[in-house]
């Protein structure tokens, strides 16, 4: 056992080298695992905002309005009925 027991045996530069090639190459696996990460996540926000750009309910039912306007001013609709529709319309998009 070398003098001293807490101390560590010597190192070969050899040795020393592997070691550095080693960090070396991990950091830049591990660099390339996040930049990998990045792009995923920044493809899969820009995918759902595509896929979200028609979904609003509020347009549908404010089309929806605008159809049934559109009926009532050509006379196919009564005030009465157009304005149940407005308000049935109107209840669900407040849910």
């Amino acid at each position: 056992m070398p003098k001293g027991s807490g101390e560590r045996a010597a190192m070969t530069p050899g040795s020393v080298n592997s070691i550095q090639n080693l960090l070396n190459s991990t950091s830049i696996y591990w660099l390339g695992l996040g930049v990998a990460l990045v792009c995923l996540a920044v493809t899969t926000y820009c995918l759902r905002a595509w896929y979200r750009d028609g979904d609003d309910p509020a347009d549908v039912g404010n089309k929806m309005i605008r159809e049934m306007e559109e009926l009532k001013r050509r006379g196919d609709l009564s005030e009465e009925e157009f304005r149940s529709i407005k308000s049935q319309v109107s209840s669900k998009q407040k849910h």
